[in-house]
């Protein structure tokens, strides 16, 4: 009992004593450091962090003293990971560093599995990340900082492309895929990465920059490892690339490496003058100050040998951050304690004593504290954000000046660029807008301060390939001229021309496109320039959307569309043209005049003229022939032979008063007629029965088209048009034979091409015309690759050549020789008036002839039977006879000449020729292209059908062979492994081993061993398991599966020389420049990211969301992706990572994100283990439904394989996903395996479902191994190995480190298995130069129903296809976009329709649509109280446009303007690019500011600057026919006519002279003198009437201006002031572009202003001229009642367009709706509806606008009917004068009464009247005779007889 008594008490003693030793403080604590010593880095590091220790332990509030253990790594990753190991060893609780990023990566994964926090001060790789490397802190800035901070530098110089130069290691790769993520948020990106080794090597580092000069960018970003000797700028400088012609942007290396330099070396930097580069913010300080004074004691006693640098700083507060947190950790847990690691004690026991390292427990509360850490160090404030990142304190901008490296600004990430320090701005309003960015001036390389362009086109060594048609018609555009190589047109001048305005040299090189024989296809010249086979393409290129896909165009230099070209008669062919001149109105005005003169002149002419008496009938005929006939007087003496009733003359001078202003009407009416028939039969008028694109397409009529024109497609895709309507012209002779043979003789009805070949055809033509408008919209310009500068520079040109006139200029010189289609003149020929004119009036006088003619023949008759009844009593026969036989000539040659007649009009003239050969041609070709596609369908019928592969997960296998006799091989995640390929990989391992040790022709009397080990896909064990078997001198190693492992086990087998072979780590950054010894035996995720880029544009997607997990394998596959996308003009919207093992919470968060943005294609590249729980919560949230499309990658077919048969459930959940599998061919060594793989898996104890595709890479590369080893023995390689010297160090560590040794012969058995070449199961087995495995091809999978159905295949040797790879490699290679091919997809929601691939965000919040509140031409766009709220032409286009789409567009229309003047549109533009709205609908102009910032559809109505002045009509007033003469011309004309009366000597001259005007005189001249007078003034008034009438057709023609302005230039040159509307871009651009002074520009803000402001004049407080878009103007012309007039011609050329946020898939959709508005004609009837208007802008009136109206000759007709009146009124005072005068004599009057016999008695007023009108209708002259002898027989009366007595009268 005692004895027990004592034990327990010593027990107890025991407990207590060791319970104060655990409980006690330690008194000194070991922190390890890990970094290459002899860097840049490290030169600054070590000393800095010495000091910081023997500041920490010297001071007193630091109770615990640090043992800082430093480790040189030597920038090996292989002894950064030995070291570690060592450190861990000794029990670190901490490590600092290291400073390079790739060693950062492998010791994390030690510190992860050990919990030891790794503090590193150096290590910039954004990928460090705390999702991945939890252990991991970083005190210095993150390099996405720092590249966020040279995507701002490549934008604040507005370049847009650059080449990176960086090192191909996690650093290098990794931050230069943070550098592109940022540049694409700038629009910007790289075009180039020249990825170099971590050596640096000069001769590299000189072939790939010397490769780079040939490329387009001049801007080089450089992202290396600090390098003291500099070697990228010294080979620069030797190849003369330090010139002002490029750019230099360097990461902070740079200024770590210069700052570490002594001021000795900085002096011979000069090389380095303009490299612009980034240096860490500092912020100047006493501490640092301080430690910099400091700094140079410690230099002085050679404790530190370099300047002190930003990381010297940061390395020094890295280990105050640690003493701190160590203090404080110790201070709440007082003790630190490891435990042992269960999972290495699970492994074997092997050479390496890996089972002592032991976990710090202690980790996690470290590491929490240190991460709250919160003190000003020397670098600043130090503090942690949630990545586990200090936060960023910005950057210094340094620019190299001369020898000197000058600040120039600073950056952070909240403010941007500014001038003073970050720090300095704490507490100021932040602002990164790009107003306020500045930055001081820079000194370029050269010396330069103007900031270079950035890129060249091309050098003088290698030009610019511009591809050329060689047209073989319409050669005036462009061809080679024949017999040289000489290229000429239109096209290449307008080019020429526009280079010179470009502001630098562009050598050029013209390429002919085509044989010259026929029009090569302009489709294929543009796919050669998108496939760099050219440059560029100049020519007749007509902009087209599929071709705008591929390529980048230059603005368009000449306006073009489809019209329609069909045969055309002008107006004179009209039977009745003659009878347009005068309205119905004119013409019965007119005939009624000519009666009521026939009446006057009877009147006046009754009584004193013999020719208007006789019978009543004959005064009826006489009147009103005299009246008629005065149309048609000549000269008596020509008419003597005619009938006195046709050749009366006025005799009475009141009669003859009448005439003269009659004629003188006749005279003006027949000139005006003339003038007006002129006009008339100036327009031409089309007679074809196809009146636009609709009737003929409703014809089925043959339509012809240009050879090579896009029309052909156009026709019959867009238009559906049969192909076998369409006929093929190739020259202007095959256009006009068919149209002239017609539909019906085996011509055309219409030919459709572009309208300049129109225009040129029909210069040569006059018998063709265009029928109807355009029915497309377009131009031509200038093809470039995509993103090419020269494209923006060559449509700046062009819009100059607009501006200037020498676009006109051009298009003048080879398009006006002949005269211009618009402006063309007829020739003679055409200007005759030809028989079809008059035909109806020959017909009328015809008639009219032939009824006399029957008339008289009746009447002849007639007298012929009374004369035949009378001849047996008298008359001679003879007569008879010789009047019939008269008749009988006359009437024989009439009917003669009739038929004649008749046979000519009747005539047709056919063409009846056949293009037989055309069609032979013709059809030879299609019979070609069928038989090439039979030829095609029947090789794909022919074609072996493969065996699918099946992708693998990864597994970890490491052989090791211990001697010739006997090989080792241990293998990763054996068959109790849960992983996909594990349990895929582990059986077709063993069978290889089987298969290898029972082959007696392989490896003879050698034994392979296979040794599973289990990683459990961790880096930290996979670390050590490599090690372990490293112990056991392995020649190879085979695995791991997981691309991340294989990073770190690259590194091992570098350093040991140890080849890796890999079936499963497809990881594409696993290169071979960084990892030399690594062999990847299965395909590079490279190629797969490739092929689904070609899906992805296959079926028209955009954008993309990446699902991905965020490790290497995802990370690096999607950056792959984005590049290809890239290159597709596609790209990734957003990229969503997971955590390797996230969990199902975290999988729904980020689905739920992504399901609110727009794309709805997403990508899935996630590890095979966990991807099927992300469809299955993709389900729950209904994201498997239609419209959603899901692609995979290879993982999901290597699960469903492995999980064959699969369960319906799963199935369900994966309905209409694609996705990719390793092509595997079906051969004969595939299916013997297939056929044993029961057997094995049975063997193994696994089910028969495990197998995939990753077995068959497995079984390959134990084969690979077995045969290269077999050669390599053959060849007498050596199995040694030999010790490392870099581990000898390590001899005194407890793990036995230095067994490790090197293989001798690796780099020979390396190049041995490079050189194998054989057929395994899974294929081909040979290497590339990359060390890729050849002939990469998928399968691609449609998973549906119950299983998948392979779709296609694609390779890399011919993309997408439906044939088998390897029956494509037999025929020639042809990656084309029209051999691209698949089968039917079923998508999510069991549709066969392709899903758009995108919607709008599913967040409550419909499209914001930005509309301008216009106060003026509110009938484009305005505000509106009924729902929308908005109205307007543009909103009808814009509802129309989405009603043609086949999917619904929600959206708010958000009215942007105070509705108090126009808004400025360039701020709507700029809010839609700030995502404040996500469109704008308007009239929005596309301007090129504007398209740098949003994305516009195709143009809804043409537009273009143009100026408006006042004009003035002069045709409407009624004293027209008075302009052409001026008054003084007048009385000219007047007085002559009385003096050359004067001259004649006869009373009747001045008569007769005014009768000339009238072709006639009522008088003869007698004498000789008197005869030459008349023959000159004759002639004369020959010309005065011919003048007269010409003048009145040009004034009745043309309206003439009454403006000094002629157009821009005028205006421009002038200083009147101008006027333009409140908002437009028209103010900008006459201030910017054409340098008008600001002060003349007026702001009017709606038409009123418009009319007052020109109608006051420039003199007046107005404008001499309006400056605005064209659709305006016209508007505001329809309202002015044409008081004003456009001047001259448009000097800019655009459009309006909607504008959308960048790569907003709406833009492109709406764009084909737009078009399809247009060729339907709802875009017409929608301008038609808001836009009707009355034309000004016509030159020439319309036809019924030259009738002549009654209003403008009612002042003649005035003059004319007071002259009647007035001659009316004087006649009746002579009558009644004359009648109360005349009294008959009694005498006479009884013998009247005698004679006559009795009547009735009549009233005394009806006897009174009686007697007027026989007083009126007597003779003037008898009348004076009866009062002469009345007069004297009074005076006889009233005189006296010789008797005395009166005389009486009886």
């Amino acid at each position: 009992m005692k004895e027990l008594v004592i034990l327990r008490l010593f027990v107890s003693m025991w407990v207590i004593a060791n319970g104060f030793v655990c409980c006690q403080r330690p008194a000194v604590v070991n922190i390890g450091a890990v970094f290459t010593f002899d860097s840049v880095i490290g030169k600054v590091a070590r000393p800095a962090m010495e000091a910081a220790r023997s500041d920490v332990n010297s001071d007193a509030r630091i109770r615990t003293k640090l043992n800082l253990i430093m480790e040189d790594v030597n920038s090996s990753v292989f002894m950064g990971t030995v070291d570690a190991f060592q450190l861990v060893e000794r029990e670190v609780l901490a490590i600092i560093g290291p400073q390079v990023s790739g060693i950062a990566h492998m010791i994390s994964s030690i510190a992860n599995g050990l919990q030891v926090p790794l503090i590193s001060y150096a290590a910039t790789d954004p990928t460090l990340s705390a999702l991945q490397f939890p252990f991991f802190v970083r005190t210095t800035q993150s390099d996405s900082y720092q590249m966020a901070a040279m995507a701002d530098l490549v934008d604040f110089f507005r370049w847009k492309e650059v080449i990176v130069v960086g090192v191909d290691d996690d650093f290098g790769r990794n931050g230069i895929a943070a550098l592109e993520e940022e540049l694409n948020k700038k629009m910007a990106r790289i075009s180039y990465k020249l990825m170099l080794s971590n050596q640096l090597d000069e001769s590299e580092v000189m072939d790939k920059l010397n490769k780079s000069t040939s490329l387009g960018p001049r801007v080089y970003v450089v992202h290396v490892n600090p390098d003291p000797e500099l070697r990228i700028f010294t080979v620069a400088q030797k190849l003369k690339m330090m010139t002002d012609t490029y750019t230099w942007l360097a990461t902070d290396w740079l200024s770590a490496t210069l700052d570490s330099f002594p001021p000795a070396k900085k002096t011979s930097l000069g090389f380095l003058q303009g490299v612009v580069g980034l240096r860490q913010h500092i912020p100047e300080s006493s501490q640092k100050r301080a430690f910099m004074s400091r700094w140079k004691r410690m230099q002085q006693k050679g404790s530190a040998i370099s300047e002190l640098n930003t990381y010297g700083l940061q390395a020094y507060d890295t280990v105050w951050i640690v003493a701190y947190a160590i203090d404080r950790f110790l201070d709440e847990h007082k003790n630190i304690t490891f435990s042992p690691n269960t999972k290495l004690n699970d492994m074997k026991i092997s050479g390496l004593q890996i089972e002592k390292l032991k976990v710090f427990t202690g980790g996690n509360d470290l590491l929490d504290i240190v991460l709250q850490t919160n003190f000003t160090g020397l670098s600043g404030q130090i503090q942690f954000n949630q990545d586990r990142n200090v936060f960023s304190g910005g950057y210094d901008v340094i620019n190299m000046d001369g020898v000197s490296v000058r600040t120039v600004g600073y950056w952070s990430n909240v403010t941007g660029f500014s001038l003073s320090p970050p720090d300095s701005r704490k507490g100021k309003q932040d602002s990164n807008c790009c107003v306020d960015q500045r930055l001081q001036s820079v000194t370029w390389p050269g010396g330069k301060s103007e900031t270079p362009r950035g890129w060249v086109i091309a050098v003088d060594e290698k030009p610019l390939r511009i591809g050329v048609p060689n047209r073989a018609s319409f050669t005036e555009f462009v061809t080679e001229v024949h017999g040289s190589h000489k290229i000429n047109g239109y096209c290449i001048d307008v080019f020429l021309k526009a280079r010179e305005l470009v502001p630098y040299h562009v050598p050029y090189l013209f390429q002919p496109f085509g044989n010259g024989r026929s029009n090569p296809k302009y489709d294929d010249l543009v796919k050669k320039v998108a496939a760099d086979e050219f440059d560029a393409a100049v020519g007749d290129i007509a902009i087209v959307t599929n071709r705008t896909k591929i390529v980048d165009f230059s603005q368009p230099y000449a306006s073009t569309g489809l019209v329609i070209v069909a045969p055309i008669r002008n107006a004179k062919s009209s039977a009745w043209v003659f009878l347009k001149p005068f309205t119905a109105e004119m013409w019965c005005v007119t005939a009624a005049s000519f009666v009521i003169i026939a009446v006057v002149i009877w009147i006046l002419e009754h009584r004193v003229n013999d020719d208007f008496r006789g019978p009543p009938r004959r005064q009826i005929v006489t009147m009103f022939m005299f009246s008629f006939s005065t149309l048609f007087k000549k000269n008596r003496e020509e008419h003597l032979t005619l009938k006195a009733y046709v050749e009366e003359t006025t005799v009475s001078p009141l009669g003859r008063l009448v005439m003269v202003v009659w004629l003188f009407l006749l005279m003006v009416l027949t000139a005006s007629y003339t003038a007006s028939l002129t006009s008339i039969l100036t327009v031409q008028q089309l007679s074809s029965p196809i009146t636009g694109i609709d009737s003929l397409i409703a014809s089925h009529w043959p339509i012809g088209y240009q050879t090579g024109s896009f029309a052909y497609d156009y026709l019959s895709e867009s238009l559906y048009i049969a192909r076998s309507r369409l006929v093929s012209l190739g020259s202007p002779e095959e256009y006009e034979s068919a149209l002239r043979r017609g539909p019906g003789n085996g011509g055309v009805a219409a030919i459709v091409d572009e309208l300049p070949y129109v225009e040129l055809f029909l210069s040569r033509q006059k018998d063709f015309g265009i029928i109807g408008q355009p029915f497309t919209r377009g131009g031509w310009g200038f093809a470039f690759r995509r993103e090419s500068p020269l494209a923006l520079d060559i449509s700046t040109a062009i819009l100059k050549l607009s501006e200037s006139g020498e676009l006109q200029k051009i298009h003048e010189k080879w398009f006006c020789k002949m005269g211009c289609h618009r402006e063309r003149k007829h020739d003679k020929e055409s200007l005759q008036l030809n028989l079809t004119s008059f035909w109806g009036l020959y017909l009328l006088s015809g008639v009219v002839t032939l009824t006399a003619l029957m008339v008289f023949l009746l009447r002849m008759i007639r007298q012929f039977v009374r004369y035949k009844r009378r001849q047996q009593h008298s008359s001679s026969p003879s007569t008879s006879s010789i009047i019939f036989s008269t008749s009988s000539t006359r009437e024989k040659k009439l009917s003669r000449k009739c038929l004649t007649i008749a046979r000519i009009l009747t005539l047709k003239l056919t063409h009846k020729h056949v293009l037989v050969i055309l069609k032979k041609q013709n059809g030879a070709w299609l019979d070609a292209m069928a038989m090439s596609s039979l030829l095609n369908i029947a090789g794909g019928r022919a074609s072996t059908v493969l065996l699918a592969m099946k992708r693998m997960l990864l597994l970890m296998l490491i052989a090791g062979i211990c001697d010739p006799t006997e090989v080792v091989f241990g293998q990763a995640d054996s068959k109790d492994n849960g992983t996909v390929i594990g349990r895929a990989a582990g059986p077709a391992i063993e069978a290889a081993v089987d298969d290898v040790n029972s082959d007696p022709t392989i490896l003879p009397g050698t034994r392979l061993n296979l040794i599973s080990q289990n990683t459990n896909c961790s880096g930290f064990l996979g670390t050590v398991e490599v090690l372990q078997l490293m112990v056991n001198d392995v020649v190879a190693v085979i695995g791991p599966q997981s691309s991340g492992i294989a990073h770190i086990i690259s590194h091992v087998v570098n350093e040991l020389h140890v080849p890796l072979l890999s079936f499963a780590a497809t990881d594409p950054t696993l290169s071979a420049l960084q990892y030399p010894y690594f062999l990847r035996t299965t395909q590079n995720d490279y190629f797969q990211m490739y092929a689904i880029a070609d899906l992805v544009t296959y079926f028209g997607w955009r954008e993309v969301i990446a699902i991905f997990v965020d490790d290497d394998y995802g990370r690096s596959g999607i950056s792959v992706l984005g590049d290809a996308l890239a290159l597709k003009r596609a790209k990734i919207s957003y990229k969503a990572a997971l955590t390797p093992r996230a969990s199902r919470s975290q999988i729904s968060d980020l689905l739920l994100g992504v399901n609110q943005m727009e794309s709805r294609v997403y990508v899935v590249h996630v590890n095979p283990d966990s991807g099927l729980s992300l469809f299955s919560i993709a389900r729950s949230f209904h994201m498997m439904t239609k419209g959603y499309v899901w692609i995979a990658t290879d993982w999901l077919p290597s699960v469903l394989d492995a999980l064959e048969p699969v369960d319906t459930d799963t199935m369900n959940l994966l309905q209409g996903v694609v996705a990719l599998r390793h092509h595997n061919p079906d051969a004969d060594l595939k299916k013997t395996f297939m056929s044993k793989w029961s057997s094995l898996n049975h063997k193994s104890s696994t089910g028969a479902s495990d197998f995939n595709s990753y077995a068959l890479y497995a079984y390959d590369t134990v084969w690979l191994a077995a045969r290269a080893l077999d050669v390599f023995l053959n060849e007498g390689g050596n199995l040694s190995h030999s010790f490392d010297p870099k581990l000898r160090d390590t001899s005194g560590s407890a793990m036995n480190l230095s067994s490790m040794r090197i293989f001798d012969g690796g780099q020979q058995f390396l190049q041995t298995l490079l050189r194998m070449n054989f057929t395994g199961i899974s294929g081909q087995i040979q290497f590339d130069e990359n060390k890729n495995l050849v002939r990469p091809a998928y399968d691609v999978l449609n998973i549906g129903g119950t299983g998948s159905r392979r779709i296609g295949y694609w390779s890399d040797y011919s993309g997408l296809s439906t044939v088998a790879p390897e029956v494509l490699y037999r025929k020639p290679r042809n990656t084309s976009s029209s051999s691209q091919h698949l089968y039917s997809v079923i998508w999510p929601g069991e549709t066969s329709l392709v899903p758009r691939g995108w919607v709008f965000p599913e967040n409550g919040r419909p499209l914001r649509i930005a509309v301008p509140n216009r106060v003026s031409y509110l009938q484009f766009v305005s505000k509106d109280k009924n729902p929308p709220g908005v109205r307007g032409y543009c909103i009808d286009v814009f509802e129309a446009a989405l009603n043609l789409l086949s999917y619904p567009v929600p959206h708010i229309y958000m009215l942007h303007g105070d509705g108090k003047r126009n808004p400025v549109y360039n701020e709507i533009v700029q809010a839609v690019a700030e995502d404040r709205y996500d469109a704008a609908v308007g009239d929005v102009t596309i301007i090129t500011n504007r398209t740098k910032t949003v994305d516009f559809t195709q143009p809804f109505m043409e537009s273009g600057l143009v100026v408006v002045a006042p004009v003035k009509e002069v045709k409407s007033s009624p004293w027209a026919f008075l302009k052409p003469f001026t008054f003084q011309m007048w009385l000219v004309t007047g007085a002559f006519f009385l003096f050359v009366g004067a001259v004649g000597s006869t009373k009747s001259t001045d008569y007769d002279n005014i009768l000339l005007l009238g072709r006639g005189t009522g008088e003869n001249t007698m004498s000789t003198l008197g005869r030459l007078v008349l023959i000159i003034w004759l002639f004369v008034v020959l010309i005065i009437n011919s003048s007269y009438t010409a003048s009145l057709t040009s004034i009745l023609t043309v309206q003439q201006l009454t403006s000094r302005i002629e157009g821009i230039d005028s205006l421009a040159s002038s200083n009147e002031p101008i006027g333009i509307q409140d908002g437009s871009f028209a103010r900008n651009y006459l201030i910017d572009e054409l340098n008008i002074a600001e002060s003349r520009l007026v702001i009017l803000k709606n038409q009123q202003e418009y009319s007052r402001y020109l109608q006051l004049g420039p003199n007046r407080g107005g404008v001499a001229a309006i400056v605005d878009e064209l659709p305006y103007i016209e508007l505001f012309l329809s309202a002015s009642n044409c008081a004003f007039k456009i001047v001259g011609q448009e000097f800019t050329k655009s459009g309006w367009g909607f504008a959308f946020q960048r790569d907003s898939p709406l833009a492109v959709d709406l764009s084909t709706a737009i078009l399809q508005l247009s060729e339907n004609g709802d875009l017409q009837k929608l301008h038609n509806k808001w836009l009707t208007h009355a034309d000004c802008s016509g030159q020439v009136n319309e036809i019924d606008e030259n009738h002549l109206s009654l209003k403008s000759f009612w002042g003649l007709f005035l003059i004319s009917g007071i002259a009647c009146f007035i001659a009316l009124v004087v006649f009746s005072c002579n009558i009644i004068c004359q009648y109360r005068r005349f009294t008959p004599e009694d005498g006479e009057a009884a013998e009247v009464e005698e004679i006559q016999p009795a009547r009735p008695r009549r009233s005394l007023r009806s006897t009174s009247f009686k007697k007027l009108i026989d007083f009126v209708d007597r003779r003037e002259a008898e009348i004076k005779e009866m009062m002469k002898r009345k007069s004297i027989d009074i005076k006889r009366q009233g005189s006296p007889s010789s008797d005395g007595h009166t005389i009486s009268p009886s």
